[in-house]
């Protein structure tokens, strides 16, 4: 920021720009002033302040401070005069008459070792300054790749929803036409016989009423035969084109319409930003003991993104950090929805469950909840709740029944053992459906984990 410009010290030039400094008056001079002052005190030490800069380092930039910086404020971090730490509080005076100040030989070893580490810790920036531009520009590279790969696969999406859209369209216009010319024929056909169907009815009249007439010459027999064929002919000819005129007539109400509903519609586009997404998710975002690693973070985003739309996750329990008490954990989750339970098993296995509807917790009830589902981490797949009346449940013997009922065929069930003394000791997870514990034999639940997730 550029340096405010001193101002002339004489009253009646107190808006004009300084030009000198006289050292023995301490004041600033402007050019109108120059002339008096060095005739009235020709030996005063005059500088210009310009060209001598340096000359003022140890002086004051307050305005009307022409004196010698002696303090130091604390506050601030500012060096000051006497006029500065005045207990006057008048214009220009006592800027710093509340702070903390001291005499600047009393701050002279801090800010020596402070500078020396400043030094050192700008040596060390100078020499890994290369290194770490270097590393920036290969990040960068990576990102850039990263985010043309995105773009392309959006192109890609899109193109894809234009292409259909487009072939839709194209099908939708070629059923009107072909509706319209079932039901009224078609126009250019109907319209340009038609026009010509008094001619041909005229002319056939009159080939009829010829031949009528001269019947009694049988040496013209076939010719007069021929032309009785011909006539039949074109009969036929104008009465399909008076059929089409009579079709036309009489399909007078155009009953075909084009119909989608408002709603539907505005539904539907409003949901393209629902289901056409950009997955976000980092580690930074999450706080999540089980999720410790890169590769489990993007198992998670890519199992997801398959089925909901994760805009920011919130832990709202941890066993290893809110204990295992029972009432603990159900209070942090009542009256909650769009929650995600994550079970790490054995230190290496990942399960877990997303419940949408709101959890109400009471004794023995099941939740009914038709988005519900169970998956597992390690093998990447995601399990339907069989019977979605009895998503989840709490019981006293069972804490956390999810997709579990003696009769339900449901996909997960948390035994009662996951509270048990405080350890979690032999946990129960089971694919009901083909009749298979994924926990094998004597396991461990290492740590429980549930996130709240905002899906807007």
């Amino acid at each position: 920021m550029e340096e405010e410009k001193k101002k002339c010290s004489f009253k009646e030039h107190k808006n004009i720009d300084a030009v000198y400094y006289c050292q023995d008056c301490k004041i600033y001079i402007c050019n109108k002033c120059f002339n008096n002052h060095q005739g009235f005190f020709q030996y005063h030490q005059i500088n210009n302040i310009d060209n001598n800069k340096e000359l003022f380092i140890d002086k004051c930039k307050e305005n009307n401070h022409p004196n010698k910086l002696e303090f130091y404020c604390k506050n601030h971090n500012q060096l000051c005069c006497g006029l500065c730490i005045s207990k006057i509080k008048a214009k220009d005076y006592g800027q710093h008459k509340d702070c903390e100040v001291c005499l600047i030989e009393e701050i002279k070893e801090e800010k020596k070792n402070k500078l020396k580490d400043n030094i050192k810790y700008l040596e060390d920036l100078s020499r890994n300054l290369n290194d770490s531009i270097k590393e920036l520009k290969i990040l960068f590279e990576r990102v850039g790749e990263k985010k043309e790969k995105i773009k392309q696969e959006i192109q890609k999406v899109f193109t894809k929803l234009r292409t259909a859209l487009n072939e839709r369209e194209d099908e939708l216009l070629l059923e009107v036409d072909n509706k319209f010319n079932e039901l009224f024929g078609n126009e250019d056909v109907i319209i340009k016989e038609g026009e010509k169907l008094p001619s041909k009815i005229k002319t056939s009249l009159e080939k009829g009423k010829l031949i009528n007439n001269d019947w009694e010459d049988n040496n013209k027999l076939s010719f007069y035969i021929n032309n009785c064929i011909k006539v039949e002919d074109n009969i036929k000819n104008i009465n399909i084109i008076n059929d089409n005129i009579k079709k036309g007539k009489l399909n007078n109400e155009i009953n075909i319409t084009f119909n989608i509903v408002d709603d539907y519609l505005n539904n539907y586009i409003k949901n393209l930003k629902t289901f056409i997404f950009i997955n976000d998710i980092s580690i930074s975002k999450i706080d999540s003991q089980i999720l410790k690693n890169k590769d489990d973070l993007i198992k998670f985003n890519n199992l997801f993104s398959t089925k909901i739309k994760i805009r920011n996750i919130i832990l709202l329990y941890r066993s290893s950090r809110d204990g295992l008490e029972l009432n603990n954990l159900r209070n942090k989750i009542n009256n909650k929805s769009n929650l995600i339970f994550l079970f790490l098993v054995g230190n290496t296995r990942i399960f877990g469950s997303f419940i949408n509807a709101n959890v109400e917790v009471k004794h023995d009830k099941y939740i009914k909840d038709d988005n519900a589902f169970s998956f597992s981490l390690n093998n990447n797949k995601i399990y339907k709740i069989l019977m979605p009346e009895y998503a989840i449940r709490f019981y006293n013997d069972y804490p956390i029944l999810i997709g579990n009922n003696a009769n339900s065929n449901g996909f997960y069930q948390y035994s009662n053992t996951i509270f048990d003394g405080g350890l979690l000791n032999n946990p129960k997870i089971y694919d009901f459906q083909r009749n298979n514990e994924l926990t094998e034999g004597n396991s461990k639940f290492n740590e429980l984990e549930i996130f709240e997730i905002n899906l807007n």
